[in-house]
């Protein structure tokens, strides 16, 4: 019987074929598990849209509304970025 350290590490070789456990090379369920997250995390930068930065449009939106702004300052300001 093989133990949960073999199944991990070795990645059910022998039992599964020579590819391993989902044809992860040697990876196995570690493998497996290593696509997961790394799909988890590009997802959820994905939605965040943390790797892109700020969006210039949202931030002059947001001194528009906190009054930082005219709005002929906003609406000028608001063109000169639709054009770029």
């Amino acid at each position: 019987m093989l133990g949960m350290y073999d199944i991990a590490y070795r990645g059910f070789n022998g039992i599964c074929g020579t590819r391993g456990f989902y044809g992860f090379h040697g990876g196995g369920i570690m493998g497996l598990i290593l696509l997961l997250v790394v799909a988890v995390v590009i997802y959820k930068m994905y939605k965040s849209r943390s790797f892109i930065g700020p969006n210039p449009l949202d931030e002059l939106k947001m001194k528009y509304v906190n009054g930082e702004l005219t709005e002929e300052e906003y609406l000028r300001k608001k063109e000169v970025l639709k054009k770029k």
